[in-house]
């Protein structure tokens, strides 16, 4: 099997580098799906702590990557499916966020083990050549035998998806409301009105964002809600290294709430929180 893709937009390496620093913050292990056309991170509910929820990233090769080359194993399988730590990748490809970065690569290789190589070209302020920062990443290659136990998830059918323009308004306020309660309950009418509801035995708190823009997907559902675990909608948030402001979020009715943030036109973060009992 081989793999390797090379970045050369500074603006490019940064978006990659804060896509991979989110997941840094919300679990210790990754999985990474390469494929001909996409690349997927997937971390899962850390079992360590119960505030981990389930995200992932799924990015277009085309979008970052200039030169992607994916063989898997066999001819007849379409990806190669590596774990490793979050951490560790996250910590190599933190030189992309200074400048003189001129171009990074990424390499499937064995040294004395598998690894994932993050090769970058950076150029010293007191020198006139560029320098090269290498990473060696170790990862472990799930087998085609075992990759029904890392299938991307699906995007839950919502009923009812509202786009919200300040994702940092939303943070802060998720961040305040988990100390009142241990749940949140968000409600989506087809108006564009999102309430965010925090009840405790002493206090109710009720925060409205209003003419929001609508992205039903049931034509005939008006209203939607759903109450998630505070924690995890609060990790989540508080995880996001992304510049970006819009955020989607979809509520598939008394089962799940979706987060959505599109990064570019094919490159997406998602978060699932499920539904708990209040």
């Amino acid at each position: 099997m081989k793999f390797r893709a090379l970045m050369q937009d500074a603006m490019y390496m940064r978006e990659f580098q804060a896509i991979v620093a989110t997941l840094a913050k919300l679990a210790k292990d990754c999985v990474m799906i390469l494929g001909d056309r996409q690349m997927h991170f997937i971390v899962n509910e850390d079992q360590s702590s119960a505030a981990s929820p389930l995200v992932w990233a799924t990015i277009a090769a085309d979008e970052y990557f200039p030169e992607y080359r994916m063989e898997a194993a066999r001819s007849d399988q379409e990806y190669i499916v590596l774990s490793m730590s979050s951490a560790n990748l996250g910590r190599a490809l933190s030189v992309l966020r200074g400048g003189g970065v001129s171009m990074c690569k990424l390499k499937l290789q064995r040294i004395q083990f598998p690894c994932i190589s993050v090769i970058a070209s950076v150029q010293s302020s007191s020198s006139s050549e560029a320098r090269e920062v290498v990473h060696d990443v170790p990862v472990t290659i799930i087998p085609a035998s075992d990759w029904a136990a890392y299938v991307v998830p699906r995007v839950p059918n919502s009923q009812l998806a509202l786009s919200l323009p300040s994702l940092r308004l939303l943070r802060s306020l998720i961040d305040k409301l988990k100390n009142i309660s241990p749940s949140l309950e968000f409600q989506a009418s087809f108006d564009g009105e999102l309430s965010v509801i925090a009840a405790s035995e002493m206090s109710t708190v009720t925060s409205r964002f209003q003419k929001l823009l609508p992205r039903s997907l049931t034509v005939s559902q008006q209203e939607a809600s759903c109450s998630v675990d505070s924690r995890k909608a609060s990790a989540f948030f508080g995880a996001l290294q992304l510049s970006n402001e819009e955020l989607t979020i979809g509520i598939d009715q008394e089962h799940s709430i979706h987060l959505q943030i599109d990064v570019r036109q094919d490159v997406v973060l998602h978060s699932i929180l499920p539904a708990v009992c209040v």
